[in-house]
This record gives C-alpha cells, sequence and structure tokens, in this order.
C-alpha cells in the first residue's frame, strides 16, 4: 500500500513539475502501445480473391436469390496502414464476367458483369481494443465503404453510387503473405439492370469473398519505446483521444442535374444551409471527418426548381430541403510531401466523400460519392477557418420531379457543395518526433486505452444482465414485497458490481480509491435494495457475485483475444527517475 502511494506521489510530481528531469534526460520511455508511423510508402499491401454475390433485392423474398441472384467474381484491391489501428483499401470487382453464372436471371441478357470501383476505411478492431504485435496471427476489422456500381449493358453501362458496411478478418503465414476472408453488404439505387423491384436506393447485394493478401515492403510498426526510426516523416501517434477537431459553417449547393445546361444553376439549382462535422487526424498525413448538410432548409430559396414538384414553387423548402450525412477521407497534402510542421498556418486538403442523402420534398433517399478539396488556416492553438468544395454524385429519382431528368437513372445527378466555417480543436492536436522529450510525456499522458475500457464495460455490464436474466427465470423467487417472482439475484447489484470491477481492473494501478469508490457506490446500491424491501440480503449477494463473475470473464475474453494491458511503473536509470505507462 505504501509502495503504491509513493508511486502515485511520485507520478503526480513528474507530471505536474518535473522540469528538473527532463533537463537531465531528454528522452523518457514511452508507453507500449506508441507506435512511430514511418514513411508514407511502407505499410502497403495487395489483395487478390474471388467472390460471390448474393443480389438481394427491394421487395424480392431472399429465398428466391438462388440462382436468381447468385453471381462469381474476381477482386483485386490495394491497401495502406497508416497506424496499427486505422488504413485505407481501394478494391475493383468483376462481377459475373469472367466467371459467369447463366441461371442468374437478375442479370441483364448479354450483360457483361458488373463493375464495382470502391474505397474502404478499415478499422482493426484487435489492434484498437488491444496492443499492437507484429507477430500477431488473427487480426479483424470493419470498414464502411463508398464507390460506384456499373452494369455494363450492350447499349452503354448503367451506374449508381453504392454504400456498404463489412467486416474482414486476415490470418499471417508468414512475413509476407496472409490469408483474408470478407463479408459485407452493398447498398445501390434501383438503377441496376436486375430484377430491382420499386423505390430508388432500394437495391443491395451480400459480398463474400476469399483470397491471398502480399505485404509490399516493410509492413510492420515500430514501438516508439523501442526504436528510434530515422524516417523525415516519422512522428510518435497520439492517443485515440487526442487530434479530434469540430467544424462548423454555412454552405452553398449548385445542383447539376443530369442534361442541363450549368448556366441555368442560378436561381434554379442554388441552395443555401448549415453544416456540422467532428473529425480526427490518424496520423499527420491522414485523417477522417463526419458531418451533416442541411440544405433549403432553414434558409431557402423560394425560386427553387429543380428540387421541388414542378407544379408547386417552393416546396423543397417548406418540406424541410433535403439533408445529407457523409463521411471524408482526408489527406493532407502539405504533411504528405512537405513533412509535418506543428507551426504551419496553411494547409490544403483532398477527400473522397461517402455519404447518404435525403430529400424531404421527394422522399427520396439516396447513396451519394464525392470528391473535394479544403484549406484550413490556423489562427491560434485551438481555432482555424477552413474552406472546402466538393462534388457529390446521387441518383436520378434524389432531384424530384423537376428539371431532373430522373428517368435517366444511375450516377446521372450531382451537385457542387461550397463551405466555409471555423474549426475547434479539442485536447491535443499535435504530433512528436520520435526520441524527443515531447514524446517522452505523450507516451505518459496518452497510454489510457479508454475503446478498450468503455467496451470491456458495456460488455461486463451486458453478460451479467443476460446472467441475472437468466437465473431469474429459472429460480423464480418471490421478492419480499410479493410483488413478483424475480427476486433471485438482484439485478441492480449484479450491474453495479460489474461496473465496479471493470473500474476496479482498469485503475487500481492507478490510485487504489478509484476502485474503493466504485465498490462503495455498488454497495450502497445493494444495501438500497433490501432496505426497500425488494430484495432479500442473499440476493444481492448472489447479484454482487454474478455481476463480479461476469467482469472477470468479459475481461479474461478480451485479453484473450486482443492482448493484455499492463501498469504505470517507475524506476531508476542512473541520475534520472523514468516513468512507464504500459498497457
Amino acid at each position: 500500500m505504501i509502495k503504491r502511494f509513493v508511486i502515485c506521489v511520485i507520478a503526480i510530481v513528474l507530471a505536474v513539475g518535473g522540469n528538473r528531469v527532463f533537463a537531465q534526460q531528454e528522452e523518457l520511455p514511452v508507453d507500449s502501445n506508441a507506435v512511430v508511423t514511418n514513411s508514407f510508402w511502407d505499410n502497403w499491401y495487395g489483395q487478390v480473391g474471388v467472390d460471390m454475390w448474393l443480389q438481394n433485392p427491394y421487395g424480392t423474398n431472399f429465398k428466391n436469390v438462388f440462382p436468381n441472384g447468385k453471381t462469381f467474381g474476381v477482386d483485386v484491391a490495394i491497401g495502406k496502414w497508416f497506424t496499427p489501428e486505422f488504413g485505407i483499401r481501394g478494391m475493383f470487382n468483376w462481377e459475373n464476367g469472367i466467371i459467369k453464372n447463366d441461371y442468374a436471371s437478375w442479370v441483364h441478357e448479354g450483360s457483361k458483369g458488373y463493375l464495382v470501383f470502391a474505397g474502404d476505411i478499415m478499422v482493426n478492431l484487435t489492434n484498437l481494443f488491444g496492443d499492437y504485435r507484429p507477430d500477431k496471427k488473427w487480426n479483424i476489422s470493419v470498414f464502411p465503404r463508398a464507390g460506384a456500381l456499373m452494369d455494363v449493358q450492350e447499349n452503354g453501362p448503367v451506374g449508381s453510387p453504392m454504400l456498404g458496411l463489412g467486416v474482414d478478418c486476415t490470418y499471417r503465414l508468414n512475413d509476407k503473405w496472409s490469408l483474408f476472408g470478407d463479408a459485407s453488404y452493398q447498398v445501390s439505387s434501383s438503377a441496376l439492370g436486375y430484377r430491382s423491384g420499386e423505390g430508388s436506393g432500394s437495391n443491395g447485394y451480400f459480398d463474400f469473398v476469399l483470397g491471398v493478401q502480399m505485404d509490399l515492403g516493410n509492413n510492420k510498426f515500430h514501438r516508439a519505446a523501442e526504436q528510434t526510426s530515422h524516417y523525415k516523416n516519422a512522428v510518435v501517434t497520439n492517443d485515440f483521444w487526442d487530434n479530434w477537431f469540430v467544424q462548423a459553417g454555412l454552405g452553398m449547393s449548385l445542383i447539376n442535374t443530369y442534361g442541363c445546361n450549368f448556366s441555368h444553376v442560378f436561381p434554379n439549382g442554388k441552395t443555401l444551409g448549415v453544416n456540422a462535422a467532428l473529425g480526427k487526424w490518424i496520423t499527420p498525413e491522414f485523417g477522417l471527418r463526419a458531418g451533416v448538410n442541411w440544405q433549403n432548409g432553414i434558409i431557402g430559396n423560394d425560386h427553387l426548381a429543380w428540387l421541388d414538384k414542378p407544379d408547386q414553387p417552393g416546396s423543397n423548402h417548406d418540406a424541410g430541403g433535403f439533408v445529407a450525412a457523409y463521411m471524408d477521407v482526408f489527406f493532407n497534402l502539405h504533411n504528405l510531401f512537405g513533412g509535418y510542421d506543428a507551426n504551419r498556418r496553411w494547409n490544403a486538403i483532398v477527400f473522397p466523400r461517402m455519404g447518404l442523402g435525403h430529400n424531404f420534398d421527394a422522399s427520396d433517399s439516396s447513396p451519394n460519392v464525392g470528391i473535394g478539396t479544403e484549406q484550413t488556416y490556423r489562427l491560434n492553438d485551438r481555432w482555424s477557418l477552413f474552406a472546402d468544395v466538393a462534388y457529390q454524385f446521387t441518383s436520378g429519382g434524389f432531384m424530384g420531379e423537376g428539371h431532373s431528368s430522373a428517368h435517366i437513372n444511375g450516377a446521372s445527378n450531382g451537385w457542387f457543395d461550397i463551405n466555409i466555417g471555423v474549426q475547434y480543436d479539442l485536447g491535443l492536436n499535435t504530433w512528436y518526433k520520435p526520441g524527443s522529450r515531447e514524446s517522452g510525456i505523450q507516451g505518459y499522458r496518452g497510454g489510457r486505452n479508454w475503446p478498450r475500457f468503455i467496451v470491456n464495460t458495456i460488455g461486463s455490464v451486458g453478460v451479467a444482465y443476460l446472467g441475472k436474466t437468466a437465473l431469474k427465470a429459472m429460480i423464480k423467487e418471490e421478492r419480499p414485497d410479493h410483488s413478483d417472482n424475480k427476486s433471485f439475484p438482484s439485478g441492480h447489484a449484479a450491474i453495479a458490481f460489474a461496473a465496479a470491477r471493470s473500474i476496479d481492473k482498469e485503475f487500481r494501478k492507478d490510485c487504489v480509491w478509484i476502485p474503493i469508490a466504485g465498490y462503495a457506490a455498488a454497495t450502497a446500491i445493494g444495501i438500497e435494495r433490501v432496505a426497500s424491501d425488494r430484495h432479500h440480503w442473499y440476493d444481492v449477494v448472489a447479484g454482487a457475485a454474478v455481476g463480479y463473475g461476469a467482469a472477470e470473464l468479459t475481461w479474461w475474453l478480451s485479453d484473450k483475444m486482443f492482448g493484455k494491458g499492463s501498469n504505470i511503473a517507475v524506476g531508476s536509470s542512473g541520475n534520472t527517475v523514468d516513468v512507464v505507462y504500459n498497457f
């Protein structure tokens, strides 16, 4: 107890007033999960595989997929990991082309198959919720997907924007080769050639892929605590909760419907609106942003013709306009080609975009994909100005009944989106060079694995809830107040002690008073349940045991699947005191 108290005091002294320590040692150890992001050209990989589609048109019973909607194809992809947790992948799929299914009745006669061009945002769950190990055999990732889907017909291709969501599993064979398997579901508009049912944005398909993956060049990250990288652009990654920002601004859309001269946009296709976004820089070169753009709702254009019903001017504004929710993949060109500079004021960014739009007047939703660019100007450590312009493609029905050529299906309509506004950085928003004094401080302050703690706590509570529910259903003991027969065990105690034990496992090494407070709160809940005549004392004891056991099981499974965390440690090296915060 005394030893841990001394450790807490030393850690606080070092964090608050340890300038003398820093003067003696420029390079502090960093947490074991911190990695050095090396050259942009590292951590690339290629994939080749075969796949099977199960087409799922709107309004069709899924049992009719065989053989009407089953097709086979080939896939080629190239991807890059920016950090062990986040990466991107570009994919090309030729379906029902090389490998034909003559029984697929939902495919146009004479069709040359489907072509898919898509981009995936890869989120490695194994590394996000566990520790990174280069020799890890299994890796599980999830990915949102966006792209274009084309049915290659004899009279020309018919296309549509496409959105999807999937999971990817890889098994490493050696330093270069892995096996991979994907399962995903994609949605598109009703423009495709197969039997599509009614409505727009109504078709979709399951896609199952198996193949091989080859690492291209160096495909390992270096632990910042073990190795100093010599790459010019290398930086130490921060904690997951650093480098976030929010944006708010005003926007204007210029709707560019199929077959219409762009000079007619004013006033027929001009709208005004508001936008808000939340983003995070994963590395100085790569980031993500999610936002919402509401056009022609708060600020209306009564002369708008291309989103309204032709016989009801202003109906789009009266109905609420249209909303587009989107996600952008950010590439900072200055940092990508010029190296990271914390003092740089101007930053030029390009981004592909994936999103979903809804036109309230036309009652139509559609996937939309686009590309854009953004400029930011830093005012101080927190505030920046931003301006961006993007172009989105969408389906024909999204533009309503006006001059949209809605009968021309596919990715035939679109709009320019122009926004200006302010950006505010949330918390720390900088990186550090490997081996610098700041990287040691960063490693100390940024070590806690919050995603792992949050997921394990939610999992512990969930397992406790299932356990107490099953026991209540089996035992059926009457409550002391005779209100029902669900007394044993106490559900409140089970959930409270599951949360308390989860807090204990994460924070005990920081300061013992944190878990003591958690257990005290859980005990108080149990006492209240007995005092209010809702439970017997042994119901509460049993509930506490269920909750405690649920947390133990959840954390044990988490350690097996994602790797174990570790603790705070303080030691001496020469004339200095070293702090290591491991997970």
